[in-house]
């Protein structure tokens, strides 16, 4: 049976507030002051999303309006702390559905409608204002924009709010570094944001590699990661290729495309809509396809292996159902689908990286298959193998830490 009382706090100047659905009326009270409204005096009950200056995150909101009084908000959003909320959704969805059931039947005329919340409209007309400058950058000068952004962004990025938490992750993996050091790692981080702004429009292009060319093009590849670059490409059965935020990480998407067989990367949406569309229509411009990391990755992941495809994932973010790691000398969670999928029928296991160098160039870094742990039973150790390729990944980090994504909450 749904609950018929909720509660959450709607800011820090208010207090917690509890709702509670009774017979004829909701009544409402927040510790000093209560009040109620007939489920026959509600004219009009509006839905609709809010966000907070600072997140990505979306929560639902439900507005009462009556003929008499102020109106009433409830919302998913609990507020806890400055800049932190917690989602409630799942308390909040059904005594809501319940609710407007019973504004719907005391009051047959009632109007129940949609909206938009004014942030997520200036949210969507921001995120069409970057698609649109994108889209404008492309018609000029690469390697000048490509500068100009990377220039801007080491100016900007600092005062930015991820610019704390980067600063304290590279404090805790670096405790031996002086602070003038840590914030080169920091303006190196941000000249290499900037420059992936501009590399967006340009992605397809950056890929140049003709390894029956002897003209050298922006993507290099040293010996090793040659052969075992072609060996890859050219290669019929499944593989698991894993890759971390470094550099331009995008470009993993060009390499694995260009494979004979499938090939396929596991990515994350992201939940500005305008944005995510735009960037599903970058990616189609490489061979590769794309898995969406919802609900259905691991049966998407699984067929696609089934048919013989490569399939690429970056493993060097936080992942609270994953397994145990240590990272720069810290705990944190990290996916274990590689180690997975492997474990269950021996896949080879690649890793794979892109690294920036000077002049608008650029390095595919590919290792041959790593020779992962196995247990007592001769099956491919899980923890042992994620582990193994987060130090991988951390080695690759150490190498250039300043295109890495030090703004990420990796460890929590």
């Amino acid at each position: 049976m749904t609950d018929l009382t909720y509660s959450f706090r709607i800011n820090r100047f208010s207090p917690v507030t509890t709702y509670r659905q009774e017979p004829d009326s909701l009544y409402w009270t927040d510790g000093r002051r209560e009040g109620r409204i007939a489920y026959a005096a509600v004219e009009k009950v509006q839905g609709y999303k809010v966000r907070y200056w600072g997140s990505s995150a979306t929560y639902w909101r439900c507005v009462l309006r009556g003929k008499d009084g102020p109106p009433l908000y409830l919302q998913a959003a609990h507020y806890i702390g400055f800049r932190s909320y917690e989602d409630r959704t799942e308390a909040y969805i059904p005594f809501v559905q319940q609710l407007e059931a019973r504004v719907a039947a005391a009051n047959p005329n009632a109007i129940f409608e949609g909206g938009r919340h004014w942030k997520a409209a200036l949210y969507t007309a921001a995120n069409w204002a970057v698609i649109g400058l994108v889209g404008v950058l492309r018609l000029a000068d690469f390697d000048r924009t490509s500068r100009l952004a990377g220039w801007v962004m080491r100016r900007v990025g600092p005062r930015l709010r991820g610019h704390r938490i980067a600063q304290e992750n590279l404090r805790a993996s670096y405790p031996e570094k002086s602070a003038a050091e840590i914030e080169a790692i920091l303006s190196g981080m941000w000249d290499n944001f900037g420059r992936i702004f501009i590399e967006y429009g340009h992605l397809e292009k950056l890929w140049d590699y003709d390894p029956d060319s002897a003209k050298p093009g922006r993507m290099e590849f040293d010996q090793i990661s040659r052969a075992c670059f072609l060996d890859l490409r050219a290669a019929k059965g499944p593989a698991l290729i894993f890759g971390g935020h470094l550099a331009n990480w995008e470009l993993l998407l060009w390499g694995l495309g260009e494979r004979h067989g499938e090939a396929a990367v596991v990515y994350r949406p992201i939940k500005t809509g305008p944005i995510e569309r735009e960037l599903a229509k970058i990616r189609r411009r490489s061979s590769s396809g794309l898995i969406p990391a919802d609900a259905r990755a691991l049966f998407n992941i699984k067929g696609a292996l089934k048919r013989g495809a490569a399939v690429g994932i970056l493993v060097d973010e936080h992942f609270p159902r994953g397994v145990d790691v240590t990272f720069f000398g810290r705990p944190c969670k990290v996916n274990p689908v590689p180690a997975l999928f492997a474990r269950h029928a021996n896949y080879p296991i690649y890793g794979s990286r892109i690294i920036r160098l000077p002049n608008g160039r650029f390095r595919f870094d590919i290792m041959p298959p790593i020779s992962a742990p196995r247990d007592q039973a001769g099956k491919i150790d899980v923890e042992q193998t994620m582990q193994m390729i987060t130090s991988i990944i951390e080695g690759w980090v150490r190498e250039y830490p300043e295109q890495w994504n030090w703004m990420q909450r990796r460890w929590r």
